[in-house]
């Protein structure tokens, strides 16, 4: 994920520019459903891509202990602040390896995607190895043509097979990976219950279990 890309994002938001992307949104109605409507074997969750940390926040008032990584240090500064919590980390998603058999939740909303597809993957399988067994996953991907509708990939490249990058705005030169439905059934083929719909932002939302 560029940190320095998101780093000007957070620092300009923070000036009293534009609550770009998550910035402007509050937390995902379907993500607080699942996460209400879901028996986790333990209450500890890890959020790739933090940001400011709202959904960790939110997670804490529902019993859970949290944990998360996230390349901006605007972010991090923004999350510590906001939780409380000096013990989140700051670094790269996908040099990262999170604790094996830890967590009971990993999410990761609207962030993991901000590569290449070799860096998604290697990020998701340490996603896999951190949790125990019968946790769950909660994650965004973005859908193959849903690039067509966003206002910054209107004149993005292709960089590599189903990866762009926008050539303009806030996110100029940042990979975007974007994933097709049979994508998704072999990326997150070693899951049980995978369930993967168009969600209320547009894009996949996947939940499903170890």
């Amino acid at each position: 994920m560029g940190s320095t890309t998101w780093d000007q994002i957070y620092k300009d938001y923070q000036k009293g520019g534009e609550a770009y992307a998550t910035l402007s949104r509050g937390l995902e109605q379907d993500f607080m459903e699942f996460v209400e409507s879901t028996s986790f074997p333990v209450k500890k969750a890890f959020d790739v891509g933090y940001g400011t940390g709202h959904y960790l926040v939110w997670l804490k008032t529902k019993g859970f202990k949290v944990d998360g990584i996230d390349s901006s240090k605007m972010a991090h500064e923004m999350a510590v602040k906001a939780m409380g919590q000096d013990s989140l980390v700051l670094g790269s998603v996908y040099e990262y390896n999170l604790t094996k058999n830890t967590y009971g939740l990993v999410l990761s909303i609207h962030a993991i995607h901000h590569g290449m597809k070799h860096e998604v993957e290697k990020a998701l399988t340490s996603v896999y190895e951190g949790l125990v067994s019968g946790g769950w996953i909660y994650l965004t991907l973005p859908k193959d043509n849903q690039r067509l509708d966003w206002k910054t990939h209107q004149t993005s490249k292709l960089i590599a097979p189903g990866t762009y990058a926008p050539t303009e705005g806030p996110e100029k030169d940042l990979p975007h990976s974007f994933y097709t439905e049979d994508e998704i059934k072999e990326t997150f083929r070693k899951y049980k219950k995978l369930s993967y719909k168009i969600g209320e932002r547009s894009g996949w939302t996947i939940t499903a279990q170890k």
